[in-house]
């Protein structure tokens, strides 16, 4: 009968891909981790990883074992973290974009059955450590087909260029001199790629954005700072500025026919499906975001 700690390290290297990671993970020897897997594939009477040079590849009985115990391994794992700290709730890890969640999910968070681990990043790397299971839940920027995880939309943001000061256009300007007084301004961007301003400008102009940025910072937040000073132009998500446009401290200075918008998302493995809990919480927080 297999025993529940070569289900627990097989787990582990299934999310890591590799055994030197899941033996730090699993705070184990490499050799004790790689002895729990070798009696676990004599148990099941075949191979469960494909050993390349770069990580352990599931085999399609590895996948099937790993939907099948996946679930019960992790709600197990809580029960005996439960019991190690009597009273004490489990711990759920959650990531996402660090001006999401400060503005939408952090103040609306429900009261929660766990102790919450929160982590800031961008969409992609934040959904390799969700793979890994270094992660239970988390708020993504963009959909990103792959396997094993769950997207549930969670809101729609909308891109809106803006300044201190409106733009400096005759009324009724057309499109074409809106997009030349745009150009002549200072650009502060999220990135060196223009996000953000990128999908605005297709969406308001339908050509690609040719400007370049004065300043690039890596925080919504700094941005709308300085943008409010003086500095320079940007676009930024709606509900970043809410306050400061209905205050007329800044001012939108396009509106598009169509509005240019991002879709955000509730993402977790599909093997945590039959957890319960996770799904209360999952389902209020989209809830509380959403209000």
């Amino acid at each position: 009968m297999a025993d529940f700690e070569w289900f627990r390290s097989f787990v582990a290297i299934y999310r890591h891909g590799s055994v030197s990671a899941a033996a730090a993970s699993r705070y184990m020897t490499q050799p004790a981790l790689s002895q729990h897997l070798a009696a676990l594939e004599a148990e099941i009477g075949e191979p469960l990883f494909r050993r390349t040079p770069r990580r352990m590849v599931p085999t399609e009985r590895a996948k099937q074992l790993y939907a099948q115990i996946a679930p019960a391994v992790d709600r197990l794992e809580r029960v005996d973290d439960a019991f190690k700290l009597p009273g004490r709730a489990p711990v759920l890890r959650l990531g996402g974009p660090s001006e999401f969640m400060h503005e939408r999910i952090i103040p609306a968070l429900p009261d929660s059955p766990y102790r919450l681990i929160i982590t800031f990043g961008e969409t992609r790397p934040l959904l390799r450590l969700l793979q890994d299971g270094e992660l239970d839940l988390l708020v993504a920027t963009q959909h990103v087909a792959t396997t094993g995880l769950v997207f549930s939309r969670l809101a729609v943001e909308t891109f809106l260029p803006v300044g201190a000061r409106p733009l400096d256009v005759p009324r009724g300007a057309g499109r074409e001199a809106i997009r030349a007084a745009l150009e002549k301004e200072r650009w502060i961007s999220y990135g060196s790629d223009l996000p953000m301003i990128r999908r605005y400008w297709m969406q308001a102009f339908g050509v690609r954005c040719a400007i370049l940025p004065d300043c690039v910072v890596p925080d919504l937040r700094v941005i709308k700072t300085m943008v409010l000073r003086g500095f320079g132009v940007s676009v930024l998500p709606d509900y970043l500025i809410r306050d400061e446009l209905k205050a007329g401290r800044l001012h939108v200075l396009h509106e598009p026919d169509t509005p240019a918008v991002n879709e955000l998302w509730l993402v977790r493995r599909s093997a945590d499906s039959g957890d319960e809990r996770l799904s209360a919480f999952a389902d209020a927080l989209a809830a509380a975001a959403a209000r």
